[in-house]
């Protein structure tokens, strides 16, 4: 389904999730790095007059560990969060992507002469359940993250003159890609949305 930006904007998002991810756990790293690294000052009056190898007390080395292990925690924390709250606002930037696709296809199909029913109450059904989806990611993610407002824009449909067109090649092309990406992004949305669940829930 063509949109006036492109999917691309979408699979650079979901790039830049996973970026961000990569990022944060180098960060960790180093600054784990750092913590047991440093402080060799820290260890100075231990080392100073004892002559071969340094031996630091086992209880200031548990304090090092202890607070390199605190870190990481406090780290990895922030790094998930940030992580779940990129894939509700990529999950409901699809669903809304999808509100005037879904009415307009409903309602040419409504109209359009020797149109299959089936293909029809499928469609009609998909719209309703696409709303009460949307509103259930919605309710979830203020449970989870009450202070999150922002959403991502979504993209705009620009193919409803090709799904309007006279020439019934053109709409029978136009209707074809439509399904073809709601059943590629229907696919991503549900996986996005279980991987939000085993983050909160048990899978």
């Amino acid at each position: 389904m063509a949109f006036a930006n492109p999917r691309l904007t979408h699979h650079l998002r979901v790039a830049h999730v996973f970026i961000y991810a990569g990022s944060c756990l180098l960060l960790l790293l180093v600054v784990s790095n750092l913590l047991l690294c440093q402080g060799v000052e820290d260890y100075a009056p231990y080392c100073k007059n004892q002559p071969g190898n340094c031996r630091i007390p086992l209880q200031s080395l548990f304090e090092r560990a202890t607070l390199v292990a605190s870190n990481n925690y406090r780290l990895a924390r922030e790094m998930f969060n940030e992580f779940d709250e990129a894939l509700f606002r990529l999950v409901i930037s699809l669903l809304h992507s999808w509100d005037e696709p879904l009415h307009q296809a409903v309602t040419e199909l409504l109209h359009r002469n020797g149109a299959s029913p089936d293909i029809l109450a499928r469609a009609k059904e998909i719209e309703d359940k696409a709303k009460v989806l949307l509103e259930g990611v919605e309710m979830i993610q203020k449970r989870v993250h009450p202070g999150e407002k922002k959403n991502e824009p979504y993209p705009v449909w620009s193919e409803k003159s090709s799904l309007t067109a006279d020439d019934e090649d053109v709409r029978q092309t136009a209707f074809y890609r439509m399904f073809h990406c709601l059943h590629r992004d229907s696919s991503k949305i549900s996986t996005y949305i279980n991987l939000l669940k085993c983050r909160f829930t048990p899978c």
